[in-house]
């Protein structure tokens, strides 16, 4: 494969790219090689198209520009994201990386914006458009290159799971399929002048395309979306496997690039010591770092698991959540029971689609099932924040 080649001649190392220095030379290979290359198909088809008089071919002669400047963007990126923390940036500049893409999405619109607006003048105002078959198979050259040029920077984007590089493989694809678009255009216009001028538009709405497609990427991770099902599953799955862990909730995550931070709870016996609850801590920090390479906070939720008014309720809670659409689970179950002071104290899981006056209705609810059943209980119902999941 080509792509491993050019990794083992020109990255050390580069088996273990999800390594920062590693992962950051990688990016900043695809950002050299997609510059490079897309300078020398720039001018040759600003070149052609200016011998032929295409608008169509001048526009994605401007795109392959276009991508030498989002790569630039690219390289930038991964410079400034490959930084260790500092004083200003204790969690590291791995949102660099978003930001760079975020700037090739807006680039992407900007251009195709400008050349829909010079090729609806030209469809207004037809050119007849000839090439010759030399032209032609010159810029089918210039597709296959650019085809190739897109897969280069996806298999490293998904090698070191990198967002911008995904995005520089899509602009690279939307120049090739743009350049498909004026291929068709050129070939036409013979007949049909105004084909140069709709394969001018078609190329520009792609580009407005692609440019919204890569920003609504990238928005999320930006604004702080949540981790996937499978990561939460994963985090759920090494704590269980752990010695004295009966479960894991109210699991935060954040991402920085390539840094992940994860805060989380653990349920435990409430027979451990401190030292040993502290121990279970410190052990599963390690455990999620060497894993997942994430940075990690343990919180110990101590459990009466032999505890029969703690099963008792928990029996209860059992049958009645099913009858709720709101609820979708519970944890932190405890019941104090003392001659003083009767309490039962519970945190729920919600379904995030309900409103916060179902919400509202729903804790209600239960409130009163379980003081019917307890009526000398203080019954304490806490609802998980959207951020925790379970």
């Amino acid at each position: 494969m080509l792509t491993e080649l050019i990794l083992k001649k020109t990255v050390p190392g580069y088996r273990e790219g999800m390594k920062r220095p590693v992962r950051s030379r990688i990016g900043q290979l695809e950002a050299w090689v997609s510059m490079i290359v897309n300078i020398l198909l720039a001018v040759v088809k600003l070149a052609l198209s200016l011998a032929i008089h295409s608008l169509a071919l001048m526009a994605d002669a401007f795109h392959s520009f276009s991508d030498v400047a989002t790569s630039a963007v690219v390289l930038f990126g991964f410079k400034i994201a490959g930084k260790p923390a500092d004083k200003e940036h204790p969690f590291g500049h791995g949102r660099a990386e978003y930001v760079a893409t975020l700037i090739i999405a807006v680039m992407l619109g900007v251009v195709g914006f400008e050349f829909i607006k010079s090729s609806v003048g030209r469809l207004i105002d037809p050119v007849p458009v000839t090439a010759s078959w030399g032209v032609l198979a010159i810029i089918c050259l210039t597709i296959v290159i650019k085809l190739w040029l897109g897969k280069f920077s996806m298999d490293l984007g998904r090698r070191i799971q990198s967002a911008s590089l995904k995005a520089d493989a899509w602009h690279h694809r939307s120049d090739a399929y743009s350049s498909i678009l004026v291929l068709a255009a050129i070939w036409g216009s013979a007949g049909y002048p105004a084909l140069d001028g709709a394969g001018g538009v078609l190329v520009g709405i792609y580009l407005l395309y692609s440019g919204i497609a890569i920003a609504r990427q990238v928005i999320d991770p930006l604004m702080g979306e949540p981790p996937s099902p499978e990561l939460v599953h994963r985090i759920r799955e090494l704590c269980r496997a752990r010695e004295h862990v009966f479960d894991a909730h109210d699991i935060t995550v954040h991402n920085y690039g390539h840094d992940q931070f994860i805060t989380l709870h653990v349920e435990v016996s409430s027979l451990l010591s401190a030292q040993e609850a502290h121990d279970v801590a410190e052990d599963l920090s390690q455990v999620l770092r060497s894993q997942l390479g994430a940075y990690s906070t343990v919180h110990v939720d101590p459990i009466e698991q032999d505890s029969a008014a703690v099963h008792e309720v928990s029996e209860l809670l059992d049958r009645l959540l099913p009858e709720s659409n709101v609820f979708t689970g519970y944890h932190d179950l405890r019941v104090i029971s003392t001659p003083q002071h009767e309490a039962i104290l519970v945190d729920l899981d919600i379904d995030p689609d309900t409103s916060e006056s179902e919400q509202k209705s729903a804790r209600r609810w239960l409130e009163n099932q379980l003081i019917a059943v307890y009526p000398a209980a203080d019954v304490q119902i806490h609802i998980s924040p959207l951020h925790t999941f379970r």
